[in-house]
């Protein structure tokens, strides 16, 4: 497997929570960071510009580049640090802007799945790594341009939808999770009947709409839970759930654990370094805020 090469190298990833009485130095580096705040406010500085934060932006670091941050709330971030080995993606990265904004969380979504392939450490867990930071890269390309093009509709768990009736259920699911559905108003926004949708989507997605509605839920809970300080109760109500029972259960028959015990595992690995690459070593610029005046 040691064949394998890839554009990128992921050298480390991390979830982090800066505390509003701390803060991140100003300093530099030789390879690349991309970093996505997730919540909370403050100031980046970046090369000689300072940008206020705002949930969903993303800022891409460039090599010899110096860069700090000054929390005035708890600020929470994902971030990763890596390498690009391929010419073209080097001369794209370098042209390109050092900050967008995203509002659908598909780079947040994907630095988390970095982590988690990190601290898992499983078979060609580094490679995957670099697949995974080859889409965020993409992503970050694409934001550039406003108004960004339509791309190809992707359903959640990664098939191209071919038929547009299909494709007409699954945005209308996105679109209304988190209200009451049936099976019949996921079909009379598809405009066909329900055993026509119902047999179209198990064709083309795999399972029923139902079912897919079932996993949207649990999935946009799981990045409630990871990326806010909801309580459970409300996560369940914020994605469609009636009772925080109901919830649980649906949860849990998913995840095969409990919302409180994957908030827990999930909140273990905040502010822990996860070095991929395991001869990468990383600096820890973080200060007290108090500590720098005084000085």
């Amino acid at each position: 497997m040691s064949a394998l090469k890839s554009p990128v190298e992921v050298l480390w990833t991390a979830r982090y929570d800066y505390q509003p009485d701390w803060k991140l130095l100003k300093h530099d580096h030789e390879y690349f960071q991309l970093i996505c705040f997730l919540s909370g406010s403050g100031q980046f500085a970046l090369d000689h510009r300072d940008y206020p934060l705002s949930p969903g932006a993303v800022f891409l670091i460039k090599p010899n580049v110096r860069h700090g941050l000054t929390p005035t709330s708890l600020v929470k971030t994902l971030d990763v640090k890596f390498l690009v080995k391929d010419r073209g993606l080097l001369d794209s990265l370098a042209s390109s802007v050092e900050m967008a904004i995203e509002k659908d969380m598909a780079i947040a979504n994907l630095l988390e799945h970095i982590r988690r392939e990190g601290e898992a450490g499983g078979v060609l867990y580094r490679q995957m790594c670099d697949a995974l930071l080859v889409q965020i890269l993409l992503h970050f390309l694409r934001l550039q341009n406003s108004p960004a093009p339509k791309p190809i509709s992707l359903d959640t768990e990664g098939h191209f939808i071919a038929d547009p009736v299909t494709q007409a259920a699954v945005d209308f699911v996105k679109q209304h999770y988190s209200e009451e559905l049936g099976l019949g108003e996921i079909a009379k926004a598809a405009g066909k009947s329900d055993r026509y949708v119902r047999r179209r989507f198990e064709e083309f997605v795999g399972v029923s709409p139902m079912r897919y509605l079932l996993h949207y839920r649990i999935r946009k809970a799981q990045e409630l839970i990871l990326h806010s300080e909801h309580p459970l109760k409300e996560i369940a109500d914020l994605v469609g759930f009636k009772t925080i029972h109901h919830f649980a259960r649906a949860f849990h028959e998913v995840c095969g654990e409990t919302p409180g015990s994957w908030r827990r595992r999930c909140h273990s690995g905040i502010c822990k370094d996860v070095c991929i690459n395991p001869e990468f070593s990383n600096t820890i610029w973080t200060v007290p805020s108090a500590g720098l005046k005084a000085s």
